[in-house]
């Protein structure tokens, strides 16, 4: 049945534990990968896109072939900064892992802390949008991207939801889009909120933009924020676009 899988045989507690671990390593990746970001930015000149791209090259992540071509390892994806991770499995599995090595007296003050740090991880991008807005009250704000990674309408513990609520809560006018993932949205997110059609409708008359998930539709903004005069401020959550390609830009890490 899994003739291309490895398989390995254990008793069904530590199939369990491997599970638990497995996840609990890539939420431990990302939130490395974030602290790391946000040090970036306390020192200033520093690019934490630079540095994980420069993490990548390490032979542990990027394999030489024979010929001189270069393959990098899948799970060096979660070696990037952004504005933390969601859906099912991360946050549920660390939190599961956690309270269970709690009840067994044996606590895990490295994995609480992961937890900890992805948590904080979505107001980073409300504080960056307020760094250029004196008040976010009746400001236009798209939120672009709404599930918690792309290629699905999975709203399960998505950043886009706390930094929705912390939009909402400093009265900005929100606007959000996601390819696939609105009628998800409207069930989770505050009242009050718009939703548009396309991106070009989203970014209509905006005053800043807040990239969210990793859409590859969302590759075009350098391209439809160059038609604006008065370009809106792009807030990058997943360092997806080169910074000077666009005229204003805030990123995570930059």
């Amino acid at each position: 049945m899994f003739t291309q899988t490895p398989v390995l045989a254990t008793n069904n507690k530590t199939a369990e534990m491997i599970k638990y671990a497995s996840n609990s390593v890539l939420a431990t990746m990302i939130s490395f990968s974030n602290e790391i970001a946000n040090l970036c930015s306390a020192l200033g000149g520093v690019d934490a896109a630079d540095v994980m791209r420069g993490i990548h090259l390490a032979r542990y992540f990027t394999t030489t072939l024979e010929g001189g071509k270069q393959v990098k390892a899948p799970i060096s994806s979660f070696l990037w900064a952004g504005c933390g991770y969601g859906g099912s499995c991360l946050p549920k599995d660390t939190k599961a892992l956690s309270a269970h090595a709690a009840a067994h007296a044996s606590p895990m003050p490295l994995l609480d802390a992961v937890i900890r740090t992805n948590q904080a991880q979505p107001a980073r991008m409300v504080a960056l949008l307020e760094k250029h807005f004196s008040s976010l009250r009746n400001l236009r704000v798209a939120l672009l991207g709404l599930a918690f990674k792309e290629d699905t309408d999975d709203m399960r513990e998505s950043p886009a939801i706390p930094i929705a609520h912390m939009l909402v809560e400093r009265g900005a006018r929100v606007i959000a889009y996601d390819p696939v993932a609105r009628d998800a949205a409207r069930a989770v997110l505050p009242a009050g909120i718009r939703y548009a059609e396309t991106l070009d409708q989203a970014l209509a008359d905006v005053d800043a933009a807040l990239l969210v998930t990793r859409w590859p539709e969302f590759s075009r903004l350098p391209e439809l924020l160059a038609k604006r005069g008065d370009a809106p401020l792009l807030v990058d959550g997943r360092r997806m676009i080169e910074p000077h390609s666009v005229p204003r830009y805030e990123g995570i890490g930059a």
